[in-house]
């Protein structure tokens, strides 16, 4: 991302500094921070109201305002006066050099040629063939491939050592972080040793190692590989049903003046995106889910019995301990006021979803309210809003199902007091959370076997060459081994 730009990506000069950056702000990190973040939020919103100037890390360059009421988080994110974007160029800070080039947390939110960071018309655009995609999903057999896969990891769990009486396993390294990740490799139609090696690169790039630069760029090139497979053969996945959406949209715009199709780059993109930016909420959202359950035995035993539907204790960690905690990103385009805050054009605000649930506009005296209370923004609002939100809130609670169904007798290994956690500037996630369950685990529920054609999508669309083509004479994109791609992933 480059640095030292004068002007705006609007290509205007950047308008004076109309106010300085408050001369008192806090410490957005810190052990504090990360043992209790929804106490410390509770500090800052007695210290400074709604809004609060932070410091991402030790050296302050990396700052924000931190809005940490609902109104004002809805406000930013519906955005109906056009002043904030999810554009990274307009962060004047590292525009004008002030943030060093080789910051750590930089590559979070550089920005890149996709939906992510575009706005209007272009939003609309990039959007367009992924979230008409999403569309031809069956959810309900989609359901079964997230239950299968499920089911293969906790079987997994029983691999590595002889069967005890009680055993113990990492939900977060052997189940949470591995599920939402294959199954959107799975529903992309990547074969095993694609997704085997698109496995390792995320893996790297996320761990934020030596090797995660070279890592992103393997990745990258990986995705350009998959859309240009499928262009050549389609089969019953997203990729395909996205070069044929998008191919549509050149046959209008060939007819009379259409927004622009995706090119090869704008569709990896997109493929990106899907793999990789839901992966940490939904990883997140089982554990906390999980660790919620284990915690709290009138929750558990409501789930248990029927009297909660696994929904409604999933909404619950939404508001008491949301797994998306800050949406960092979004940029001022002019002036403005937040809070009684006089914001310059180029300010970031970062939407502090972990504080909601202590708004008090948003508390009620009813003991269960969070169960059943959907106005959280973990989805977000307006154009940027997810538009996956259906299927994510699928693989958490079809994972969570299969947990509960197959492991009676789930309790937490350790005190919940002696996890660690992750500093929670996105997510917030325990390092590991380690479970004990008793020996023999309940088979699997729905019976189900891993199958050549799994029929979670509607039949594959044509190919996309305009060039006479045979159809494929079975559909592509089949995974009939992925059993042996979730045996081995439990052991990295």
């Amino acid at each position: 991302m480059s640095t030292h730009v004068s002007t705006t990506p609007l290509g205007d000069a950047w308008p004076p500094v109309r106010s300085p950056w408050p001369t008192r702000d806090a410490p957005l990190h810190g052990q504090e921070f990360a043992r209790d973040p929804f106490s410390y939020y509770a500090r800052l919103r007695g210290t400074f109201g709604p809004v609060a100037p932070v410091a991402l890390e030790e050296t302050g360059a990396f700052r924000g305002y931190l809005v940490l009421d609902h109104a004002h988080q809805l406000e930013i994110l519906q955005n109906h006066g056009h002043v904030w974007t999810r554009d990274s160029r307009w962060y004047r800070d590292l525009a004008e050099g002030a943030l060093p080039p080789d910051h750590p947390m930089i590559p979070q939110f550089a920005y890149r040629r996709s939906r992510l960071y575009a706005e209007g018309r272009e939003h609309t655009r990039l959007s367009g063939p992924g979230n008409k995609a999403l569309g031809e999903l069956r959810l309900l057999r989609t359901r079964d491939l997230v239950e299968d896969l499920a089911d293969q990891l906790v079987t997994a769990f029983f691999r590595e050592t002889p069967p005890r009486e009680r055993n113990d396993v990492d939900i977060l390294g052997q189940y949470a972080l591995q599920l939402p990740l294959l199954v959107m490799m799975r529903l992309m139609g990547m074969d095993e040793g694609s997704a085997l090696a698109t496995g390792d690169a995320i893996h790297e790039m996320l761990s934020g190692g030596p090797g995660a630069e070279q890592a992103a760029a393997e990745l990258d090139t990986r995705m350009r590989a998959l859309v240009e497979e499928k262009e050549r053969a389609p089969g019953p996945d997203l990729v395909s049903w996205m070069h044929h959406h998008n191919r549509e949209r050149r046959e209008q715009q060939e007819q009379r003046e259409q927004q622009a199709p995706l090119d090869a780059h704008e569709l990896a993109e997109e493929v990106w995106l899907q793999i990789v930016a839901g992966r940490g909420a939904s990883t997140t959202w089982i554990c906390n889910t999980v660790l919620e359950l284990l915690t709290d035995p009138e929750l558990n035993s409501d789930v248990l019995a029927g009297r909660c539907p696994m929904d409604e204790a999933m909404n619950r960690v939404m508001w008491v301990n949301a797994p998306i905690q800050n949406l960092i990103g979004r940029w001022a385009t002019q002036d403005t006021t937040l809070a009684g805050y006089p914001v310059n054009a180029g300010d970031m605000a970062i939407i502090c979803l972990g504080a909601t649930g202590a708004d008090p506009a948003m508390l009620s005296s009813a003991s269960d309210v969070s169960r059943t209370n959907r106005s959280h923004l973990a989805w977000g609002a307006g154009s940027h809003g997810c538009p996956a939100h259906e299927l994510g809130t699928l693989i958490v609670r079809s994972g969570l199902e299969v947990l509960w169904n197959r492991l009676p007798g789930l309790r937490l290994a350790v005190p919940a007091e002696k996890l660690t956690w992750e500093m929670p500037y996105i997510a917030r996630s325990p390092t590991s959370l380690p479970v004990s369950f008793p020996f023999p685990p309940t088979a699997p529920t729905n019976g189900q076997q891993w199958t050549a054609q799994p029929g979670f999508l509607s039949n594959p669309p044509r190919p996309i060459s305009t060039e006479p083509k045979a159809r494929p004479s079975a559909p592509q994109g089949r995974l009939p081994r992925w059993r042996s791609l979730v045996a081995w992933w439990p052991k990295r």
